[in-house]
């Protein structure tokens, strides 16, 4: 077995129908490793072992990983900023800054749900400022 040096994933096409029409979304699962024909290989839960990830009739083929999360560093006070319909401002803690395997870092906040979003993702997003700023950069 080659283990990967870098991230895939299997990528695996499910359809359903609601209100007379088909809905299609993706589900993934990891490669761990490539036979030596280089089949991608997944776990399979059910067994606990390595399968060919192409086996499951609905295998829609391989694509790059997302970045895997090695860190968490507390949000120390930082804010997303954020812009209403109205013209008004709001703006929301940061509660933790993501480390990624890839080396990039996202702000995450969360609502009043407890819901983690990343607010640099939202289209009303102004901006990520400390509240002991006291000017704009040029």
């Amino acid at each position: 077995m080659i283990v990967p040096n870098q991230r895939f994933a299997a990528a695996y096409r499910h359809e359903g129908s609601a209100d007379g029409k088909t809905h299609t979304h993706y589900t993934s699962k990891a490669v761990v490793g490539w036979d030596d024909d280089g089949t991608p290989l997944v776990v399979d839960e059910k067994t606990g072992r390595l399968r060919d990830a192409s086996s499951w009739r609905n295998y829609a083929g391989v694509h790059e990983g997302e970045p895997a999360v090695i860190a968490a560093l507390p949000g120390n006070g930082w804010r997303a900023e954020y812009r209403n319909d109205d013209g008004s401002v709001h703006s929301s803690p940061i509660v933790a800054w993501l480390v990624y395997d890839d080396g990039s870092v996202k702000p995450a906040d969360t609502d009043g749900d407890a819901y983690v979003d990343f607010p640099t993702t939202v289209s009303n997003f102004t901006r990520i400022y400390h509240p002991t700023e006291t000017e704009e950069a040029p």
